[in-house]
């Protein structure tokens, strides 16, 4: 017998302060002040979720609020708000309540995982290396 799919919920009125990092899906209706990351299935951002730090994703959705980068490494669905960064692979759909503050670039590379972006270094289109710039 398969192991049946394991999903969890950040429940409206949590607020947790730190990084969270899960191998399964999970939904967010809490205020998380940190990144969020899912290396598989399902990240869902809900309507009345609010994260202040990057979020990464196998699939992801948005309809809550996230100021911070937003990847959907396979998926993305957007229909709240993001300030930041929007980086995905795949495909991408804009719902009707979409409200985006940043830029949108599609990448080729399925493994991207984003990491800091450090002053001075420009990223590429694919995202996937930096590009150290010239002195002057």
């Amino acid at each position: 017998m398969e192991n049946p799919p394991i999903f969890s919920v950040l429940r409206a009125g949590m607020s947790i302060h730190g990084d969270i990092v899960s191998d399964h899906g999970f939904t967010c209706l809490a205020l998380v002040t940190g990144n969020i990351g899912a290396s598989r299935g399902l990240l869902h951002i809900a309507a009345g979720g609010v994260v202040h730090g990057n979020v990464d994703g196998e699939h992801v959705i948005v309809d809550g609020v996230v100021e911070g980068d937003v990847v959907g490494r396979t998926s993305l669905l957007i229909n709240g708000r993001v300030k930041g960064r929007i980086i995905y692979a795949g495909t991408i759909r804009l719902g009707p309540n979409a409200a985006l503050d940043g830029t949108i670039t599609r990448i080729q590379a399925v493994g991207y995982a984003p990491s800091p972006q450090k002053e001075g270094v420009a990223v590429t289109d694919s995202a996937t290396e930096a590009v150290e710039p010239a002195s002057s």
